[in-house]
């Protein structure tokens, strides 16, 4: 797999997921199901947020990634200006990189933004296709 080191911005797009997964966290609300936040970064610098969203019916319920996409677009911003996104969750009581799960990945692969991931428990900048080798769409 083709991954790069954090470069600095990498390391405040990851410093903003962290801090918004400690700042959104519920441990009341689905008895703390809500465990991952997402964090979007444009081509101009700018950042964005999202949660992940539990509901009692699973098919409704919502990954971080998804919202942190859709708020960066809502505020204006194309699709082609999504440069990297990182989802964090809680691992005892720190916020650790997690990696995108599979329906995640073919929206970051759709919107071509690039992933901070967890490798050998570092994080790894990498292209959506290298969680997606085998894509054939």
């Amino acid at each position: 797999m083709d991954a790069e080191p954090l470069t600095d911005r990498d390391e405040r797009l990851l410093d903003r997921a962290r801090r918004t997964c400690t700042e959104s966290y519920d441990p009341d609300f689905f008895d703390g199901a809500h465990i991952v936040a997402a964090a979007i970064r444009t081509a101009a610098g700018d950042l964005y947020d999202g949660v992940s969203l539990p509901a009692n019916i699973g098919r409704v319920s919502q990954c971080a990634e998804p919202s942190a996409i859709g708020t960066a677009i809502a505020d204006g911003n194309a699709h082609d200006a999504l440069e990297c996104a990182v989802a964090v969750a809680f691992d005892s009581d720190v916020p650790v990189v997690v990696p995108p799960c599979g329906a995640c990945r073919e929206l970051l692969m759709d919107y071509e933004i690039d992933v901070i991931v967890p490798i050998e428990g570092i994080p790894h900048r990498v292209t959506p296709a290298a969680l997606l080798p085998t894509r054939t769409w």
